[in-house]
Formats: structure tokens, sequence, C-alpha cells
């Protein structure tokens, strides 16, 4: 079956300094170049994938972005990009058409609360930024991730979306293993918060079957639903295959432009498939960038709730856009 999508980290280097995230601490090593980057993008496509994520660290940080995201339309994948728009007005044009699903992140409704989460003080570029977007002819949406210290001021960053005629997204905070702590594990109160807020205003989505994950305790070993291995793969900025995900990389597969034969048939590979879900770090994981395509994978209740999501935030975002 082929992979639904790519997590393609661009950089590990960000120019935020976000209190919940360290992938700015990280050392980012040398970053695989153009080609190889070009050639990686040929074998996701022999392999099948449809969507290619560019994520980071800042994405935009790459001198090169524009001429990524122009080779990966030309290849013909559906592509997406997450940045915290600091670089935004000054890359935008470059960008201009290139990005299928454009994510702005934001922690909050004013400029205190967003500032002090992001670590730099960018509200107002971030709002400059959904003006800028919109200029061009692209609707961005308000990524906004849960926590338990903002849940209950989720409507204030509603509210400021309805102010900016942008669509907002709510991402329950996820963590795993012994990373659980009471500041970013979902809880109850983050679930029904996100289900009023979203019944209240009509600008705001989430996915269904994320917050069912949630109530049912997250990923269990015994019964598995992560498909981290057959959903998605993994790139480096360093041109590594990362197994059997970034967050809780067992290992770092070297790719040296043969990504395609890697995925298909490297032992290590097929021993990280045969044991996705079931490792010890896998336990009550909530990690949605892997569980949210794998949710695509096998019929049973989180796969109704994902497509159910999708089909109604698709018509959500066309009759908002038609009010905008």
């Amino acid at each position: 079956m082929a992979p639904l999508v790519a997590n393609y980290y661009l950089t590990y280097r960000c120019n935020a300094r976000c209190h919940f995230c360290n992938i700015w601490a990280l050392e980012p090593g040398k970053e695989a170049d153009f080609e190889t980057i070009k050639r990686n993008l040929e074998d996701l496509r022999r392999l099948g994938t449809k969507y290619v994520d560019f994520t980071g660290g800042e994405p935009l940080l790459r001198h090169d972005v524009g001429e990524i995201y122009t080779e990966a339309k030309r290849q013909g994948f559906y592509t997406s990009m997450t940045t915290n728009t600091i670089l935004y007005p000054k890359k935008a044009k470059e960008i201009q058409g290139l990005v299928d699903f454009l994510n702005f992140s934001l922690d909050g409704g004013d400029a205190e609360t967003h500032d002090q989460s992001r670590g730099v003080k960018i509200f107002d570029n971030l709002v400059e930024s959904v003006a800028i977007a919109q200029s061009l002819g692209e609707y961005p949406v308000l990524n906004h991730t849960v926590t338990a210290q903002n849940y209950d001021r989720i409507q204030e960053v509603a509210a400021l979306g309805q102010k900016l005629a942008a669509r907002v997204w709510l991402n329950p905070a996820f963590t795993a293993y012994d990373q659980y702590n009471s500041n970013k594990n979902p809880t109850p109160e983050m679930v029904a918060a996100i289900e009023t807020a979203a019944r209240k205003y009509k600008n705001v989505g989430y996915n269904k079957a994320a917050l069912a994950f949630i109530e049912a305790g997250g990923n269990d070993t015994k019964n598995p639903r992560c498909k981290a291995v057959d959903a998605v793969i993994a790139i480096s900025p360093n041109d590594e295959l990362l197994l059997p995900c970034y967050h809780f990389a067992q290992t770092g597969v070297a790719i040296n432009g043969r990504l395609y034969d890697l995925y298909r048939e490297s032992e290590e590979v097929e021993e990280y498939r045969q044991s996705q879900g079931k490792l010890k770090v896998c336990e009550g994981c909530t990690v949605w960038c892997y569980l949210i395509p794998s949710f695509f994978m096998g019929v049973d209740k989180y796969w109704l709730l994902n497509q159910v999501t999708y089909a109604s935030e698709f018509l959500a975002r066309k009759r908002f856009l038609q009010r905008a």
C-alpha cells in the first residue's frame, strides 16, 4: 500500500522560541541540497505518495523554499506549509500558488498571549501575513494548538479568526510515553472546549477522530491504531528516513538516493512496519501528524469520523470562503 503522506523536514532551524517545542534548540547539522530533495520527491512519486507536508523548524528559512515547492507541484503533489509567519511577508510572492494548504500558527487571540507563547513578538506579523496572503488569492488557515493552559480561551482565537476573515483549525496538543505532563496531555476538558467552540463559531474546525481517540486514551499497543510506517514517510533535513516516526525516531537511515528501495525492500523498514504502534514509546500516543494519516487506513470508527471530518470541513471552508 502506498504511503499517503510525506512529512518532509526541510530544516530543524527556527526563528521562534516556542515554550512547547524544542526543535529550535537542536543541532541542525548539514541540510540536504535541492538536488537531493528533488530526487527524494521523484522516489515519493514512484511510491505513490500524494501529499507532501514540508515542515520544520521554520520551512521559510530555506533559501530555496520556492524552488522546492515549485518542483513538488511540477511532480504533481499536493503540498502544505505551516509557518510562524515571521518571514512570510518577504516570501509570500515566491510561494504564491504553490502551497495547497497554507497554515499560520496562532497561539492566542491577542498579541500578549501569542507572543508570550512564541517567545518573540510576531502577532502583528501574523495579522499582516493574513492580509498579504488573502490579497494574493491565498486562503490561510489559523492553526491553533489547544493545550491545558489555553482551552478555556478558544473563543478569543475564534473571534480573531472572524475578524481576519480566516478559518481556524483546532489541534489538541499531543504527547506520549514519558513526555506525558499536565502542560501537554490532552484532557476531556480540552475535548469539550473544542466541541463547544466549533458549535458556536462557524469558522472553527477540528478532527472528530482525534477527539474520539483522546477519549479512548490514545494508542493502545495491544491493539494499535497507529500506522506510522505504512501511512507516513518521515524524512529529516539531513536526508535520513526516520523510523518509526520523527517524534520517537529510534533509527535514522541514510537515504543517499535510494528512498524507493529503502521503503519497499529494506529489512529495517519492514521491522518497524511490523512493530508500528506496538513499541513501548507508542503506548498512549496522540501524535496527530502520524495518527490522522493512519485513520485513513483500516475501516473502523476512527476511519469513519476522519472521513466525516474532511468531507464536512471541505463544505464548511467552501461556505466560509463564499461568505468572506
